[in-house]
């Protein structure tokens, strides 16, 4: 995946960098977590990052990406609502969906269970 910058402003009053940019990719729209780490990589971008939206263009291989560089999540909680914070935290996201299903089979496993007792 490579990033083209569109425009990268400084937010002195939230203490903030906002970062415009276009990412062209080969495959399915990159994840939250694969531009996260693109960006960090390819922009030497430090601190917490928030991808507030991922835009891809009809018909390409291409997204418009809005992303918030905060110094630290502590600056990011004070500016941000708490669901665009969740949704920016990677991996927390996966283990929930692990647990999931392993209820669904107790679940299933208990109907079956007074079935063969009527």
């Amino acid at each position: 995946m490579e990033i083209e910058i569109e425009s990268r402003r400084e937010n002195k009053l939230l203490e903030r960098e906002e970062i415009r940019c276009i990412a062209v990719y080969e495959g399915t729209t990159p994840t939250r977590k694969k531009v996260k780490e693109t960006l960090k990589n390819s922009l030497g971008v430090g601190g917490y990052i928030v991808i507030q939206e991922i835009r891809p263009f009809f018909g390409t291989q291409r997204a418009r990406i809005y992303a918030k560089v905060y110094p630290s999540e502590e600056v990011a909680r004070k500016v941000e609502r708490a669901y665009v914070l969740k949704r920016a935290q990677s991996g927390k996201k996966e283990e929930k969906k692990e647990k999931v299903p392993e209820a669904e089979e107790k679940k299933e496993e208990k109907t079956e269970e007074g079935g063969e007792q009527e």
